[in-house]
C-alpha cells in the first residue's frame, strides 16, 4: 500500500544562497518541503536539490526528528529527467516527491490532456516513494488539471497519494474528496483557506506562512481539528482571517519578501538567485501577525 502523506501544515523552506553561490537550509518547519517555488526550484541544479534533501535529513535526525517526512521537488521538462530526479531525491532521503506538469511546451500539452495525465501516471510509475501532484497552473504555464484528470490519474497511478491544489480552487476539493477514498490527501495550496478547505476535507494545506510563525500556523491547524461548538468554529475563524491577511501581505514579496524576513529574523541570505532581485527596503510586505 502507497504511503499517505500526513495530516498538517506544510511549509516550502526557502534556498538560501550565499556569497560563493553555495545552498543551505532552514530550519525543519512543520511538515518541510524542498524545492517547490518559493525554494527557487527553478534556479537549482541537479546537485543543488540533492544537497539540499541530504542537508535537510541529517538537520531533522541530528535534532531527533527522525521520523519527520520530507517532500521534494522533481519538477523537470520531461517524463524522463522527473523519473531521474525522483529517483535520487529517494535516494538522499525523500520520503515523497512533488511533481508539477512540465511547463516549457505548455501549450501543446494543454492541447491534449491526455498527455499530461500520461505524464504523472508515467513518473509515478516508475518512482521509488510516492508521488504528490503539484497542481500551480501559475508557474506550469497555464497547465491547470481539472477534477476528472486528477481523478483519472489517481485510479491509474496508485503510486500518486495526493495532490497540492494551488490553484486555489476548492470546489475541486470537495469534488475530488467525494470520488476518491480516504487514502488519496488533497493539501489546499495556500493557507488563507485552509478552515473551508479542511470542512470539506482537505488533509492541510502548504504555506510559506509557516516559515515565519510556526508555532501560529499549527494553532490554526489544530483549531480546524476540534470544531466541536460554536466558540470552536469562532475561535477557527478568528486565527483564519489573521492567517488569510498575513499570507496575503506575504505572497506580495514573493521569495524575495520571505528571504527578506527571514534575513531580519534568523540572520539568513536575503539574497535570491538572478536574476530574480533582493526586495528593497520601501517594497517590504506588511505580515506581522499578532494574535492572542
Amino acid at each position: 500500500m502507497t504511503r499517505s502523506i500526513p495530516l498538517g501544515v506544510y511549509a516550502p523552506l526557502p534556498a538560501f544562497f550565499n556569497d560563493q553561490d553555495e545552498t543551505d537550509v532552514a530550519k525543519p518547519g512543520v511538515v518541510p518541503v524542498v524545492s517547490a517555488t518559493m525554494g527557487e526550484a527553478a534556479h537549482l541544479d541537479f546537485q543543488e536539490r540533492i544537497q539540499l534533501i541530504q542537508a535537510l535529513r541529517s538537520a531533522l535526525n541530528e535534532n531527533g526528528l527522525h521520523g519527520t517526512p520530507i517532500v521534494a521537488g522533481v519538477g523537470a521538462t520531461s517524463t524522463r529527467e522527473t523519473i531521474s530526479l525522483a529517483k535520487d531525491a529517494a535516494a538522499a532521503g525523500a520520503e515523497f516527491v512533488l511533481v508539477i506538469a512540465p511547463s516549457y511546451y505548455a501549450s501543446t500539452l494543454k492541447a491534449n490532456p491526455t498527455a499530461i495525465k500520461r505524464f504523472f501516471i508515467d513518473v509515478a510509475s516508475k518512482s521509488p516513494v510516492p508521488v504528490v501532484i503539484y497542481n500551480f497552473p501559475m508557474v506550469a504555464g497555464g497547465i491547470d488539471l481539472s477534477s476528472d484528470d486528477v481523478v483519472d490519474i489517481a485510479w491509474a497511478a496508485p503510486n500518486i497519494c495526493g495532490i497540492m491544489l494551488s490553484c486555489g480552487n476548492i470546489g475541486k476539493v470537495s469534488r475530488i474528496t467525494s470520488l476518491l477514498d480516504g487514502s488519496f490527501k488533497i493539501l489546499a495550496g495556500f493557507i488563507d483557506f485552509l478552515l473551508p478547505a479542511v470542512s470539506i476535507g482537505s488533509a492541510g494545506a502548504i504555506s510559506p506562512l509557516p516559515n515565519i510563525a510556526p508555532e501560529f500556523a499549527m494553532e490554526l491547524w489544530r483549531a480546524t481539528q476540534s470544531l466541536d461548538s460554536a466558540t470552536d468554529w469562532s475561535k477557527a475563524r478568528r486565527l483564519q482571517e489573521i492567517a488569510s491577511l498575513a499570507e496575503a501581505e506575504l505572497l506580495k514579496g514573493g521569495v524575495a519578501g520571505l528571504k527578506y524576513l527571514l534575513h531580519h529574523r534568523f540572520g539568513y541570505s536575503a539574497t535570491p538567485r538572478l536574476p530574480l532581485q533582493p526586495l528593497s527596503e520601501d517594497a517590504v510586505p506588511i505580515c506581522l501577525i499578532t494574535h492572542s
